[in-house]
């Protein structure tokens, strides 16, 4: 399974994680930039009072391999 995995850092300056399974790898690392950076604008997950979607820092794909073993 592939998943992109993103770093925020939230209005407190504390990071918060994010991810979105199967992703548009067709995508450029700009869109995808471009794309996390728009959810900075929307401003609806709050958290303490904590803007959680402050601004983005880092974003990589993960993949997964299962592996059966038995």
């Amino acid at each position: 399974m592939l998943k992109i995995v993103a770093t925020f850092k939230n209005s407190f300056g504390k990071n918060q994680i994010w991810s979105f399974n199967d992703p548009d790898t067709n995508k450029t690392d700009t869109e995808i930039k471009g794309l996390l950076e728009r959810m900075t604008g929307v401003k609806l997950c709050q958290k303490d009072g904590a803007e959680l979607f402050h601004t983005v820092e880092t974003a990589k794909y993960v993949e997964t391999i299962e592996r059966i073993i038995f």
